[in-house]
């Protein structure tokens, strides 16, 4: 593990070893300032398994693909696939695959799902009823989880110590799939249909609210922006927002208050089409 407070970040090649693991901490010594604690070596990348030339014309703009992703799309990409260990490949088909399935499908499309007005006619984060919550944590995908979002933290906190930022991601998208398989199970649209039921719709409303805001406070040193979006939109007061929040769960509080969601929009992260399926579709 390296301590955060001063690091290098360098590339594998040899001569990049040499001027940061031997050069310049002997420059450092030389001038009597502080040596780095630790040396991170990483890869290169790669452009649909090709090196990135020139003369192949074929070097990606981060500002060209921050216009059509986002600065957030564009990092949680690099972040994801980019590992310490082997060269990452880009691929615009593959950017837009993944942040049209994880950041637009998983992620947003839930959120936008229990902040509609249909199921969320009041735009709350609700109050839970105490029984209606005994009832559906009894459930093996409610057990399955919640156990997946209290281990969370801990997992994620050391990934991110080891700089190991793809399986921050990795593990916050599984939680992420099984809130998407919690809420599908449990068919909170039905719950809506029936009177009697809305006490077990609040808790399931609940229970994905609060795996999104555990998600989201995670995710924030890779998708800064979209997270903050999320957290707004759950009303999430900014002292709320650090780390040691992530160990707090509001299923267990019985002080826990209802709270307005914010006026904001739900949708966080727009599917990207491109201008050929533009086309079908519109022949269509």
């Amino acid at each position: 593990m390296c301590p955060l407070s001063y690091t290098i970040s360098v590339n594998y090649f040899t001569f990049f070893y040499r001027f940061h693991g031997i050069y310049w901490p002997a420059f450092l010594l030389a001038a009597k300032l502080e040596l780095p604690k630790c040396l991170l070596c990483h890869s290169h990348w790669t452009v649909d398994g090709e090196k990135m030339s020139k003369s192949k014309n074929n070097v990606v703009s981060p500002s060209d693909r921050e216009q059509i992703y986002s600065t957030d799309g564009l990092r949680y990409f690099l972040l994801r696939e980019g590992v310490a260990h082997s060269d990452g490949n880009y691929s615009d088909t593959k950017v837009i695959r993944i942040l049209n399935s994880e950041l637009a499908d998983t992620l947003g499309n839930l959120l936008s799902r229990c902040c509609s007005n249909s199921l969320n006619p009041n735009q709350v984060f609700p109050k839970i009823d105490s029984e209606a919550f005994q009832t559906i944590a009894s459930m093996d995908v409610t057990k399955k989880l919640i156990e997946s979002v209290i281990g969370l933290p801990d997992t994620c906190q050391q990934h991110y110590s080891d700089f190991n930022f793809y399986k921050v991601v990795d593990a916050t998208i599984a939680t992420l799939h099984i809130a998407n398989l919690f809420f599908e199970t449990l068919k909170p649209w039905e719950l809506r249909k029936n009177v009697n039921s809305l006490n077990e719709l609040n808790v399931v409303l609940h229970i994905t609210m609060e795996s999104l805001r555990i998600c989201s406070i995670i995710l924030q040193p890779i998708i800064p922006n979209l997270t903050e979006h999320i957290l707004n939109k759950l009303n999430i007061h900014k002292d709320e927002r650090f780390w040691s929040f992530t160990k707090y769960h509001s299923w267990n509080n019985n002080n826990f208050e209802t709270v307005n969601l914010s006026s904001n929009k739900p949708m966080i992260f727009k599917r990207i089409i491109l201008e050929e399926e533009k086309k079908k579709k519109q022949k269509s």
